[in-house]
């Protein structure tokens, strides 16, 4: 699962996602650098609307259509790719509100010696990309909330978890972004983990672990050296 993330970079986030959808998208003003994304952050998020792919604030969160007359709403900060398009609270999206999520990497703990050790793991040269996410429209108080897939883990990603984000880049933002449904082949090929050669990983503070922690630091080295070696395929 994905459910910390990092968008210290917005800049280059978008110019990446601009240049494989061929269109000019700009950094929002109120676009802050933020290296401990969480549950409930409005960030950015490219989506179709008004004649074609815009920017827009949307908060991390997706709330189900069934569950908006709730007092308490689930906030679902994932969706298994798997089941993405058999699930009522997912399945319009998939269908016609696909979109990306602008990211600079994401965060997984692993427990080694009593203590959760978080590892950041970004793409080699620290590439930006987007994650394959899903939106629900606004429902009177309640904003665009959109949630992100998430698919079985390559060799690298295995290592910490059993789960890693769905990770587009180049071409496949592209394919992903849209408002039509796709073929069941083309959803399974846009959700196959991303190649462990363009994946890289360390371990970072502990810092990052408090949700209300924000900050540079987040990306420092670890308070102490893990026990396991960095996970690192080089």
């Amino acid at each position: 699962m994905c459910v910390r993330y990092t968008l210290h970079k917005t800049d280059a986030a978008l110019r990446a996602i601009s240049k494989a959808l061929g269109v000019l998208l700009d950094p929002p003003d109120w676009a802050e650098p933020r290296y401990n994304v969480t549950l409930t952050s409005t960030m950015p998020v490219v989506a179709l609307g008004g004649g074609g792919a815009r920017v827009r604030p949307m908060r991390w969160g997706l709330i189900p259509a069934g569950d908006r007359a709730r007092a308490n709403p689930r906030l679902l900060a994932n969706a298994r790719s798997e089941t993405v398009a058999k699930l009522p609270a997912f399945r319009d999206g998939v269908a016609g509100r696909r979109c990306l999520v602008p990211a600079n990497g994401y965060y997984e703990w692993k427990a080694a010696g009593g203590v959760k050790q978080p590892y950041l793991f970004t793409l080699r040269d620290e590439e930006s990309f987007a994650f394959a996410g899903i939106w629900e429209p606004p429902d009177g108080p309640l904003p665009e909330t959109y949630c992100i897939l998430t698919t079985r883990p390559n060799e690298l990603a295995a290592l910490v978890h059993d789960r890693m984000p769905v990770i587009l880049t180049d071409g496949a933002m592209g394919r992903w972004l849209g408002d039509s449904p796709l073929s069941a082949n083309e959803l399974g090929s846009l959700v196959a983990p991303i190649g462990v050669d363009r994946l890289q990983s360390r371990p970072v503070s502990r810092f990052v672990s408090n949700s209300r922690n924000e900050g540079p630091q987040c990306h420092a080295p670890p308070d102490e050296r893990p026990a396991e070696p960095e996970l690192d395929f080089g």
